[in-house]
């Protein structure tokens, strides 16, 4: 999620070393937080935070490929791709998350937390 706005002073956060020019569109970060990280990645709909463990067997899941995915549809052998870019394929065994939802692309019962993205004075914070 992204936002551009005052930051809530009560919010727990946590600065990105890298500002909006230096994220381009497709770009991301990995930030450490504590004892595990987070990616930031900037997509054509703003800033989107996801935590850098795969839920499957604990991958560093920001290291994997963006992507697409095959959209469900109504017709067998009809295959239909989008969601181009907003997809997080995991390195190890190829499970794909939404960016924006943290949900498993085939099986929503499995999720990667997501956090949110906020556009500051110039600079990005991770809302905790």
């Amino acid at each position: 999620m992204s936002d551009v706005a005052a930051l809530p002073p009560a919010q727990a956060r946590k600065r990105v070393p890298a500002g909006p020019a230096d994220l381009p569109i497709g770009g991301r970060r990995i930030v450490p937080v504590g004892a595990y990280s987070i990616g930031v990645f900037r997509l054509e709909s703003g800033y989107h935070g996801i935590v850098n463990y795969c839920p499957h067997e604990g991958a560093e899941l920001c290291k994997g490929r963006l992507t697409g995915t095959n959209l469900p549809t109504d017709k067998v052998s009809n295959y239909e791709w989008g969601c181009e870019g907003r997809i997080l394929r995991c390195p190890w065994h190829k499970w794909e998350f939404d960016l924006v939802t943290g949900q498993h692309v085939a099986d929503p019962s499995f999720r990667a937390r997501t956090y949110r993205v906020i556009e500051s004075d110039g600079q990005l914070h991770i809302e905790l």
